[in-house]
């Protein structure tokens, strides 16, 4: 009985610990405090894929040129590319998570 609780509260502080670290790291980054790193990872028939990337946030025939300091975004995205086995089936790639990074200034 002792053992089922000890294994219970290791597994609640290692839950707290993951959950505060992902919470402080994901803010960390949206803030631009601290940079993720680009990656790919090769799993075979799939990829993942860790990228910086800016978008536009308005149309740059509109008020982004009045003010070129907001027209784009930065955004943090980690893609999983699955690649078929067969050379006709079409590649497939689901987006695991964006987050927008902003500008510290």
């Amino acid at each position: 009985m002792r053992r089922r609780a000890l294994i219970a509260n290791v597994f609640a502080a290692f839950a707290f610990i993951v959950a505060v670290g992902c919470g402080v790291g994901g803010w960390t980054v949206r803030r631009g405090a601290v940079t993720p790193p680009p990656f790919a990872i090769d799993f075979g028939v799939a990829q993942a894929l860790g990228r910086l990337s800016t978008v536009p946030v308005c149309s740059y025939a509109t008020s982004c040129l009045l003010d070129p300091s907001g027209r784009d975004t930065t955004i943090y995205t980690v893609w999983l590319i699955q690649r078929p086995t067969q050379s006709e089936a079409p590649v497939r790639a689901l987006r695991l998570f964006s987050i927008v990074i902003e500008d510290g200034s």
